[in-house]
């Protein structure tokens, strides 16, 4: 793990992307997690190796407030091990970012929200974005989050494709048509730039494509994420201790 300051050459830079639910129990299978570690390492700089792990208590697949926060217990019992066994920085595997503060709290790497890294990409390609998530039900809990960073005002329009995350793989067509459609009638609507506003649909690496049939830049958070994860931990940042500061007593989060 890097201490301090910035990473030397010729260092091997660790990142963990680090699932809030037991992803190889559900329908997808361990072959998923390879999957992803693989399109992952592909994205990654030269010297930086990224690790897929997950937890084993927590929701299959984030489609609600409820279940972000079921799957917090796992993030926190997850950080301080992931830190302490030598990782650089950590990605939270889900687009709400569930945990991402008191995360930040309880160690001393940078962690990393796809939601907020995502977004802060498109508010720097343009000027109003649209977030293309999965189904309806995210939509109040992602309309919270940006007014949490402080970014409502440059949000145009929050859409869904109307399809759960277990299933996106398998109606992956299905999907792109629907992004390009929910994509236009934002664009019609205000917006300049999109997000992708789930990780399952990041890891389909559609954003490229449909941003070639839009004309705009359309962020995916997976490698968003990455790119973050990679830049803060090549140049020594850490979280500041006074927007998270250390608990001071000892803290056990309870499983759920």
């Amino acid at each position: 793990m890097i201490e301090s300051g910035l990473q030397t050459a010729g260092e091997t830079m660790r990142i963990v992307y680090f699932l809030p639910g037991p992803m190889s129990r559900g329908p997808l299978g361990p072959p998923e997690l390879v999957r992803r570690e693989a399109f992952l390492n592909g994205a990654a700089f030269g010297g930086t190796a990224v690790e897929v792990r997950e937890t084993d208590d927590g929701p299959a697949s984030v489609e609600s407030s409820a279940e972000e926060y079921l799957s917090v217990p796992g993030i926190l019992h997850a950080a301080p091990r992931l830190e302490a066994e030598g990782f650089d920085a950590m990605i939270i595997g889900c687009f709400g970012d569930p945990g991402l503060a008191p995360a930040r709290e309880l160690v001393d790497f940078p962690v990393i929200g796809p939601g907020q890294a995502g977004a802060l990409a498109a508010a720097q390609m343009g000027q109003r974005f649209a977030i293309i998530t999965v189904v309806e039900e995210v939509v109040p809990a992602i309309r919270r989050q940006m007014r949490g960073y402080g970014l409502e005002g440059l949000v145009a329009d929050i859409r869904a494709v109307d399809v759960p995350v277990l299933e996106l793989r398998q109606r992956a067509d299905q999907v792109l048509e629907t992004l390009e459609t929910e994509a236009h009638a934002a664009l019609r609507g205000g917006a300049d730039t999109l997000v992708l506003g789930c990780m399952t649909m990041g890891f389909l690496d559609v954003a490229r494509k449909l941003g070639e049939r839009l004309g705009v830049p359309v962020i995916n958070p997976v490698l968003a994420a990455l790119k973050a994860a990679e830049s803060f931990a090549a140049t020594g940042l850490r979280p500041s201790p006074r927007a998270y500061p250390p608990p001071r007593k000892e803290i056990s989060p309870v499983t759920v």
